[in-house]
């Protein structure tokens, strides 16, 4: 007797995430499910898939990024990253919980409705990320452990705060017993931490980790246990430093993700589709790369039947026509081909601007004979280095130039003060940049080299309810984020046209080769090395203290 199914897909090279090899073979799909690998003269089907000769992979998935990144809702997220093949994510929303608590995850939850995209919640662990700066909301574990019901919940996210955990913090090992309680899991996030810390986070059962920088970080995690995410995003250029760590042997123990990518980075480049084919240009087999991409992601997060093209699994695949390009795949999610979904954009509560700077608020009185500590910029890192300079000092006031700018941070909810330090490495000729978005508390944030332009953009961030801002001797430059300062109200496609017209304003009074609002964000985040600011003043990573910015 012959069974009908939904789908038939034949012609195709079909990648076995088992055996690291892709196979002249054929798929039959009933409904979400993949019913059969391999031919069945038993079964006849509704439709017929040919692919031409083309090579079908499991849906791509991003194991560890933060939506609000990309300056999009969920729902235009999706639109965005689809067509790139990717059919799942595990999304941590600490960005619009930071800003406005439980409401703000809720609204990420109800808008991911809209998509057809997979989206998994990583419940925020941290907010604030630490007690060294003001966020918008403080989520303890009785508030996050109701979400736990919630399906589209997959655990707890990046645990950031090492000394919380380091000291048996109650409510942070509350927020870990009740994701384990649930059947969830935890993520890390040990970004500089030793073989020894890394025993501390493992031994309460974090087992993810998504901060290596290069192949031995890498390598220290992957010796203590952790399932590696390989990071590649607008800033943190993490992936071809570690690629040298991935072997036949361990590659099962690696997935890939974002993190932080920007819309236009998306658009440009690509999304996880781009980990994989920098992988493969880096020498790695691409069965291998599209198992990372897949399979393994799937199981470090847990999920069953997940990641793979066979009986019992999800029916997530993309196909493209060769391997050399990785070019707009044809993608399938839960047995449907995808066809671009319409989606509504809601507002979120209102997160209205609280804060107030005036030129003599962003003085910076220095003494002309002592050097001063400077926040070094990394290029394509969220790291920075921590050094100790003579800067210019004019009537015992500090004087920026193209070397050395001034960067301010004020909070934003409750109008508590604000940090005034040193930045090097924007290179600056002229103007200020300004932003809603400054992880992981998004104060607002200011760099310049004129004090004038700098207030003018922080005067605009109020205008436009936050967002980004470039000035230029008065000429102003705008990208609007009216959700929580995060996240635009546009299509992608209008959010991608305007953070360009931002990018080519910034261009004009500098000419540095990285995305310069990302990486303005992370200057004020103060659990990554070595010398961040916040709202309360300069922080050394390393004394995990305030610094004065003279001795």
């Amino acid at each position: 007797m012959t069974k009908l199914v939904t789908w038939h897909i034949k012609n195709a090279k079909i990648l076995d995430v088992f055996n690291l090899k892709f196979d002249d073979t054929e798929l039959w799909i009933n409904d979400n499910q993949i019913l059969y690998r391999g031919k069945r003269s038993d079964l006849t089907a509704e439709n017929t898939f040919d692919a031409g000769g083309g090579y079908i992979v499991p849906g791509l998935i991003d194991s560890h990024l933060h939506i609000e990144s990309s300056l999009l809702t969920p729902s235009e997220f999706g639109k965005l990253v689809i067509p790139h093949g990717i059919t799942r994510i595990f999304a941590d929303p600490h960005e619009i919980a930071s800003v406005a608590g439980v409401s703000g995850i809720q609204y990420m939850l109800e808008d991911a409705k809209q998509t057809p995209l997979n989206i998994h919640y990583m419940l925020p662990s941290s907010i604030p990320a630490t007690p060294f700066e003001h966020a918008g909301a403080t989520l303890h574990a009785d508030a996050l452990k109701p979400f736990y019901s919630v399906p589209e919940v997959n655990g707890l996210a990046e645990v950031m705060d090492f000394p919380a955990v380091a000291n048996l913090d109650p409510d942070m090992l509350q927020k870990i017993k009740d994701a384990e309680d649930a059947g969830r899991h935890v993520d890390g996030h040990a970004a500089g931490l030793t073989p020894e810390q890394l025993a501390v986070y493992r031994n309460v059962g974090i087992d993810t980790d998504h901060e290596s920088e290069n192949a031995k970080e890498a390598l220290e995690r992957l010796n203590a246990g952790f399932s590696i995410f390989v990071r590649e995003g607008t800033v943190e250029r993490d992936e071809k430093a570690i690629l040298p760590a991935i072997t036949m042997a361990n590659q099962s123990h690696f997935s890939f993700a974002t993190d932080d990518k920007t819309a236009n980075d998306i658009q440009s480049e690509g999304s996880i589709d781009y980990s994989v084919k920098l992988a493969i240009e880096n020498g790695m087999d691409p069965a291998i790369s599209f198992t990372i991409a897949t399979y393994n992601a799937a199981q470090a997060h847990k999920l069953q039947n997940i990641g793979a093209l066979t009986d019992g699994f999800v029916a997530d695949l993309a196909v493209f026509d060769d391997l050399a390009h990785l070019e707009t795949p044809k993608v399938m999610i839960g047995g449907h081909w995808y066809k671009d979904n319409q989606s509504i954009v809601t507002p979120l509560a209102n997160q209205s601007l609280n804060f107030s700077l005036t030129k003599s608020d962003i003085t910076l009185p220095l003494q002309s004979d002592k050097p001063a500590h400077i926040i070094n910029i990394t290029p394509h890192h969220i790291t920075t280095e921590h050094t100790v300079e003579e800067v210019p000092v004019e009537q015992g006031l500090f004087v920026a130039n193209k070397t050395f700018a001034k960067i301010v941070v004020a909070e934003r909810y409750h109008n508590l003060g604000h940090g005034v330090g040193i930045i090097k490495g924007f290179n600056m000729r002229d103007g200020a940049i300004a932003s809603t978005i400054a992880h992981d508390s998004h104060n607002v944030i200011i760099a310049g080299v004129n004090d004038d332009d700098m207030i003018l953009a922080a005067d605009m961030l109020h205008e436009i309810d936050g967002g980004q801002v470039v000035v230029n001797h008065g000429k102003i430059t705008t990208l609007p984020l009216p959700i929580g300062g995060l996240m635009s109200d546009q299509p992608f496609e209008n959010v991608i046209k305007t953070n360009q017209q931002l990018l080519q304003a910034f261009s004009e009074i500098s000419d540095v080769p990285f995305d310069p609002f990302l990486t303005l964000s992370f200057m004020a985040l103060p659990v990554i090395p070595s010398l961040k600011i916040t709202d309360q003043g300069l922080f050394d990573f390393e004394k995990f203290d305030f610094i004065t910015v003279q001795d």
